[in-house]
């Protein structure tokens, strides 16, 4: 059985690192990753006969070049501004172009852009963008919608989860689903993706579908403990001020990004629909109240009120990543 090379740019990012952890579990797989700075890869990593890594800037077409020979497939894992995000896409997508690389990975990863109308202020328009150049391109290009990252969800990005209170905030009445998919789960349907050479075009994948209230109830009977909800106005008030703050401040994400993501998560407007789980049954999603049960509440010091720190393991050499809310369990 011949080697697939697998070509990753952004390894250092912990997503990238999950599909990498996924990828590994086949024997016939090596990975070539891109990244700015090498010391930030773990150990092994860097000490793996199965990994080549090619440090330099997103924009060195001939160290991108270098990066992209060869491989049967690139996968973009980089997280930024503009910037990064679309003159470093198209930096990959001409190198896989001139090298004939036959595949490549656009950085979505988001709820379905493509039902989102033009004009309308997403905070992640590059998803767009990359779409329209890579139709102008030999490279075919594969586009994987997972709604929103489930560890960013309790994230400080959104802003709506409260360690300390042990409280989450939301828009509406409580009642508006969002759809979720964990980074591992997310990785292992990007990797499957990425072995199965007829995979082309826009894939949708879920783990799960939940409201505040659902969230809460799962909580509350899973811990023993009560999860506040506290509402920050009607969904109308949420799109007035994304439209008002992306017309004041277009290119300022960070007075409007994080809102304007969580209205197109959860106005039903840009909802995944049918999904294509089943194309791939080897993988389990990993849902939210697996989640919960796989974790524990963890104090941060004797005497102390509990904080809520959520951390999963996401990297097979036990690197954790903290989130929010939880510690895993043994």
């Amino acid at each position: 059985m011949s080697t697939a090379t697998i070509a990753i740019a952004g390894l250092t990012g912990k997503f990238a690192q999950c599909i990498a952890k996924s990828l590994l579990a086949e024997s016939n797989v090596s990975i070539r990753g891109y990244c700015r700075d090498v010391n930030k890869l773990p150990r092994a990593v860097l000490d793996s006969p199965r990994f080549e890594i090619i440090q330099g800037e997103f924009d060195n077409h001939e160290l991108v070049r270098k990066f992209v020979h060869g491989s049967d497939i690139v996968i973009c894992c980089y997280f930024g501004g503009a910037d990064l995000m679309i003159t470093g896409q198209k930096v990959l997508i001409d190198a896989c172009d001139e090298e004939n690389v036959p595949r490549y990975v656009a950085g979505d990863f988001a709820v379905d852009f493509t039902k989102i109308p033009d004009g309308a202020p997403f905070p992640k328009q590059s998803t767009k963008i990359m779409m329209e150049y890579l139709k102008s391109k030999k490279v075919d290009g594969v586009h994987i919608l997972v709604g929103v990252l489930m560890e960013t969800f309790w994230s400080p990005y959104f802003g709506l989860y409260n360690a300390q209170s042990r409280r989450l905030s939301h828009w509406g009445a409580g009642n508006d689903i969002w759809e979720f998919t964990t980074f591992q789960t997310a990785a292992s349907y990007t990797a499957a993706i990425a072995l199965d050479p007829e995979a082309v075009g826009v894939f949708r994948f879920l783990a799960d579908r939940k409201s505040p209230v659902e969230i809460q109830e799962a909580f509350n009977r899973i811990y023993g403990q009560t999860l506040n909800l506290s509402s920050l106005g009607t969904l109308n008030v949420l799109e007035e001020r994304v439209h008002a703050a992306a017309k004041a401040h277009p290119d300022d994400l960070s007075t409007w990004g994080a809102s304007g993501f969580t209205l197109w998560c959860i106005n039903g407007k840009a909802y995944l629909g049918d999904l294509d789980n089943a194309k791939y049954p080897r993988i389990k999603p990993v849902d939210l109240e697996t989640i919960f049960s796989r974790s524990r509440i963890r104090s941060s010091a004797p005497g102390r009120s509990s904080t809520w720190t959520l951390i999963w393991e996401i990297l097979p050499s036990r690197h954790l990543h903290i989130v929010s809310g939880f510690e895993e369990g043994s």
